[in-house]
């Protein structure tokens, strides 16, 4: 019983490999730039913010190098939304292989949760190496971004299968998806702190304490904190986070597997 449980992880952590691959692979061919791009996109966006925040509305003057507290939000967000918006047709673009042989259909959303991951830590690193640069140099609490990201990964995973499963059955998910990560941009800590560095950029408490209720607040003012401030978190992002990672996770795996009979017929 040990060995064929051992044999069934073994196969199941191949099948991930080979789907992570499969997902990099297509994602660049032809592409110049190929892994540059998940670093560059970031950068543009952050180019725009900046300008606009700091040149038009002037609050980001406020916040000590901006570009680069933007920068530290923005790849962390451009993983959660890439991984919802890849996610969104995992199971639709992969219904000749979810018909030919069975395997947990679950890996195909994780496996796009997985792949936008290994271009986030990659893209950290580099980010991490910039901030020393200017001087933000890292402290003890730069160990706590792996359970952080853990649990951020976690989360969006869970996210993931919930709209990977509404996408078979209502096509409108795509579409709702994309309106809804960009009114979701907005509410979430990126391009504002709401209290990492000490700035009150917002001037109402009440808003702040709605907006720490947001799923993916705790995680980006962990990063906030850990990487650009070289500080520890805030305990209220931990309880965030750690709360709705496990309630995204477990929805997203109960509704999957109820629904995959379904799906697979729908397929």
């Amino acid at each position: 019983m040990v060995t064929d449980s051992w044999r069934s992880i073994g196969r199941l952590r191949l099948l991930m490999e080979s789907l992570v691959s499969k997902d990099l692979k297509v994602r660049y061919k032809r592409s110049v730039l190929g892994f540059a791009w998940f670093l560059l996109k970031p950068l543009f966006s952050m180019v725009v913010y900046y300008f606009v925040f700091t040149k038009i509305l002037r609050f980001g003057g406020a916040i000590p190098d901006f570009a680069l507290f933007l920068l530290t939000g923005l790849l962390s967000w451009n993983f959660f939304s890439a991984s919802l918006s890849g996610s969104t047709s995992s199971l639709l673009d992969n219904h000749r292989l979810i018909r030919s042989i069975y395997f947990p259909r679950m890996c195909l959303p994780i496996a796009e949760v997985l792949a936008n991951l290994v271009h986030l830590i990659f893209a950290m690193a580099v980010l991490e190496g910039v901030l020393i640069l200017f001087g933000h140099l890292p402290g003890l609490s730069l160990i706590t971004i792996i359970p952080a990201l853990l649990l951020f990964s976690a989360l969006t995973a869970g996210a993931a299968m919930l709209v990977s499963v509404g996408n078979v059955f209502f096509r409108d998910v795509r579409q709702f998806i994309e309106v809804l990560l960009l009114a979701w941009f907005y509410a979430s800590p990126i391009i504002y702190p709401l209290d990492s560095i000490g700035v009150t950029i917002i001037e109402s408490p009440g808003l702040v304490q709605i907006l720490r209720f947001n799923p993916v607040a705790g995680f980006m003012e962990i990063s906030h904190s850990v990487l650009y401030m070289g500080s520890w978190p805030p305990a209220w992002c931990w309880l965030s986070l750690g709360c709705w990672s496990m309630i995204f996770l477990a929805a997203g795996v109960m509704v999957f597997r109820r629904a995959e009979p379904t799906v697979v017929k729908e397929l």
